[in-house]
């Protein structure tokens, strides 16, 4: 490929690609994909070491995304625990 065809795919590429992309030049691996696993709050808390109530309390301020499966039934995405864990919570709107 010479530069005109990558200049062209790099104007071309979607977000995602452009992360690849952005990985690659910055010399870091692609990043690991999502856990796409709902817990229950007994779950979520057995997971952080903290009560059912401190659970609930986090989502409502939106440090641990939910979602709703039924009318009134929330479930915790597992992807958020890890996040919170790993200091990333303001990808919610929250910094930890």
């Amino acid at each position: 490929m010479n530069k005109e065809e990558i200049i062209g795919r790099i104007l071309r590429a979607d977000s995602d690609e452009l992360v690849r992309i952005e990985n690659a030049i910055n010399g870091r691996s692609a990043p690991a994909a999502q856990d796409r696993r709902l817990l229950s709050t007994r779950q979520a808390a057995e997971a952080l070491g903290v009560s059912r109530t401190t659970i609930w309390r986090l989502a409502n301020e939106g440090k641990l995304a939910t979602v709703e499966t039924r009318l009134g039934r929330r479930r915790i995405v597992s992807q958020s625990v890890t996040d919170f864990v790993s200091g990333v919570g303001d990808i919610y709107g929250v910094s930890t």
